[in-house]
């Protein structure tokens, strides 16, 4: 926990001054009792109204002081609080950037999203109470037993019994309800992952008529989070009525044995007011610390989750590679490459071999599940794979020495083309910062989006988040163009032209091929047409290879690719009447 008490050093001046300006405020509290008890066995006895006056005057400055010590408390704290959570969430965020693909699949991205927004929001109000009630409740109570001690030293010790038994309950309570904020925010990741599940799913949804469905599982986990919820928040308060009736049992006995003391001579009635007063205020300041132990229950369980995902290993990018050997032909190897999921029983790809070498159009096609995407996972190592399974072999020896360099000899194109809020300019600029408008346009037109840029305003035009002012062919031409620009020498389209006819397509594919010669050009596709022209085809069933050549040799030899290439040539069969 190191880690996050480190956040907290450029803020030492606030932490300091907002408990500081708090207790400040305690003081002039505590000290109102002494005034009133003052008044009623003094002044008002005597009919002194300029010292009533003066009295009252002085509690009038007193709450003005008050108002404004408690304003700058509150300013501190809240500083130190955003100050905190903000350096905080960057290094978090930066570091589930720098988290290997493993391990962003273990904690899943609807935790990440969770932990990223609720629960460093949670820690941030945890400071923020912290600084403002947690140490101003012990100061008043502390203060109160100090005052009732200094009034009546035997009286005293029933407020020591209640804070005592107070203590108990508090921290059995806590306990408790601690667990079961666990369990809540495990069950608010599976419900921001069901959420963010249908709002993406919504057309296919909508498309097979499984709203209801997809209504009544969602009333199913937000139950099963209502529950926790209850469970924790009963738990919770519990604590505001055990805090009332130990506070008002303790009250009746203070008022008889107050009443007893009185009768005696050994206490007056301002006194018997004073402690009254003081009483009442340890119950007020107790039931804001058990708000307050609430509130930190449940950002100690946050701060746990974060440093989950701190305790992670971050993928090293700069981890050496060995040397690969010279090779006449730049080529890309895969040598007998398997792989399984570390949450997996069986392997999702099983000994894969192929070549495929500087120039070449390989394609690599199969059913759904057949393990093409693991593979384009594998080829740009977000799994890590042994260099005796995938190489790189270059004519002068140059091979990629860290995972940083391999990572820079490719250019992918996912399945979901991934446009960012902006402009068409800043989208095709991650693909190269020092990109010049002549290469954005050059890139723009072998990707076939020329045109339509051109309509939409140019380079400046406006993207929406996501691309949603534009179609599904057109964001996946940007994206297309925007991997062009790379210069890296393989370039994957990991069935990225899927929203594409087929005469665009073929002449992206041609354009491509046109202008750059020398990449190797790695496609997934689901259609035959699209790879008919490549130079190998590799064909996966079930994580298998079971056919790897050109179109039409596989046409001859592999009966899933038959199979696949006549679902989509169909001819249809004309009846007479």
């Amino acid at each position: 926990m190191r880690r996050f008490r480190e956040y907290g050093n450029g803020y030492v001046k606030e932490a300091i001054f907002a408990p500081l300006f708090k207790f400040l405020e305690a003081c002039f509290e505590l000290a109102v009792p002494l005034i009133i008890a003052f008044v009623v066995d003094t002044i008002i006895p005597h009919s002194n109204h300029e010292q009533l006056i003066a009295m009252i005057l002085l509690l009038v400055l007193f709450a003005v002081v008050g108002v404004i010590v408690a304003l700058t408390a509150q300013y501190y704290s809240a500083k130190a609080a955003v100050g905190y959570t903000k350096e905080l969430t960057q290094d978090l965020y930066k570091k589930v950037l720098s988290l290997p693909k493993s391990s962003r699949d273990h904690l899943s991205s609807d935790s990440l999203l969770t932990r990223l927004s609720s629960d460093t929001l949670q820690i941030q109000t945890g400071i923020n109470i912290f600084l403002r009630l947690f140490l101003r409740a012990p100061i008043v109570v502390f203060g109160s037993l100090v005052m009732a001690f200094y009034i009546s030293p035997s009286l005293s010790l029933d407020f020591l019994a209640m804070i005592a038994l107070l203590f108990l309950i508090v921290s059995a309570v806590s306990v408790m309800a601690s667990r079961f904020y666990l369990l809540m925010r495990k069950s608010l990741d599976r419900l921001v992952g069901q959420v963010r599940e249908s709002l993406t799913g919504m057309r296919v949804i909508r498309a097979f008529g499984q709203t209801l469905r997809e209504i009544r599982f969602f009333q199913q986990v937000n139950l099963t989070y209502t529950r926790e919820q209850l469970t924790a928040g009963f738990w919770s308060s519990l604590l505001t009525p055990a805090t009332f009736l130990v506070v008002n049992s303790t009250l009746l006995i203070l008022l008889y044995q107050g009443k007893l003391a009185i009768g005696q001579g050994s206490l007056n009635q301002g006194m018997l007011v004073a402690l009254i007063n003081y009483l009442s205020q340890i119950l007020v300041e107790l039931v804001k610390m058990v708000m307050v132990i609430s509130t930190l229950n449940q950002s100690f369980t946050s701060v746990g989750r974060l440093n989950e995902i701190f305790e992670q290993k971050s993928e090293d990018i700069e981890q050496p590679f060995p040397y690969a050997s010279v090779s006449e032909v730049w080529t890309l190897v895969v040598d007998d490459l398997s792989f399984t999921y570390p949450s997996a029983a069986e392997h999702a790809l099983t000994a894969l071999s192929f070549r495929a070498k500087k120039g070449e159009f390989f394609g690599i096609i199969g059913g759904t599940g057949a393990g093409k995407s693991t593979l384009v996972d594998l080829l740009v190592q977000l799994y890590p794979v042994a260099p005796q399974h995938l190489a790189l072999f270059k004519p002068d020896g140059h091979s990629p020495v860290n995972l940083r360099e391999w990572r820079e000899q490719f250019a992918w194109v996912g399945q979901q083309a991934q446009l960012f809020s902006g402009t068409i300019r800043s989208n095709l600029l991650l693909g190269r910062q020092s990109a010049s408008d002549e290469d954005l346009w050059e890139a723009l037109e072998m990707a076939q989006a020329k045109d339509f840029v051109l309509e939409k305003g140019g380079l400046e035009a406006e993207v929406e988040a996501f691309g949603r002012n534009f179609s599904g062919g057109q964001r996946q031409r940007l994206t297309i163009a925007r991997a062009l620009l790379q210069e890296a020498p393989i370039l994957i389209l990991d069935d990225a032209t899927s929203a594409l006819d087929y005469l665009t397509e073929r002449r992206l594919l041609t354009a491509i091929q046109t202008a750059l010669p020398d990449k190797l050009l790695i496609m997934i596709s689901q259609r035959t047409n699209s790879l008919s022209q490549a130079d190998q085809i590799l064909v996966l069933d079930q994580g298998r290879q079971v056919g790897l050549g050109s179109h039409e040799e596989l046409l001859r030899t592999c009966a899933i690719y038959q199979e696949i290439d006549q679902s989509q040539h169909c001819q249809e069969v004309s009846h007479e009447d």
